[in-house]
C-alpha cells in the first residue's frame, strides 16, 4: 500500500478495531491478521501487540492501513447512498407538490 496514514487516525482506528490498547494473538487470527506478520512483531514473545509493535511493523501496519481505507470507503459509500436516498425523496416531494 503506498498511501500513508495519519499516525494518529491509524492509532484510534486500530484501538477501536481490537478493543483496547492490545492485540491478542487470538484476535488477531480471528480478524485474519498474518501469523507470521504477528509472531515477528511480538518482541516480547507474549503473544499481545502494543500499538506501537503494530504500528512499527511495516506488514501490520499495511494491514490495518488497508482495513482502515476499507472503512472510510465503506462509510463514504454509506453516506453516498444515503444523499442518493434524499434526492430521491426531494424529487417524489415536488412531483407530488402540485397534485391535489
Amino acid at each position: 500500500m503506498s498511501a500513508h496514514i495519519n499516525t494518529n487516525l491509524l492509532t484510534n482506528f486500530i484501538k477501536r478495531t481490537i478493543g483496547g490498547d492490545k492485540l491478542s494473538h487470538e484476535k488477531a487470527n480471528n480478524m485474519n491478521i498474518n501469523q507470521d506478520h504477528f509472531g515477528e512483531a511480538d518482541s516480547n514473545d507474549n503473544n499481545f501487540l502494543e500499538i506501537d509493535e503494530i504500528l512499527d511493523d511495516k506488514d501490520l501496519y499495511e494491514q490495518f492501513a488497508t482495513l482502515f481505507v476499507e472503512e472510510q470507503d465503506k462509510k463514504a459509500d454509506e453516506k453516498d447512498e444515503e444523499k442518493e436516498k434524499e434526492e430521491k425523496n426531494k424529487v417524489k416531494d415536488k412531483s407530488g407538490a402540485g397534485a391535489a
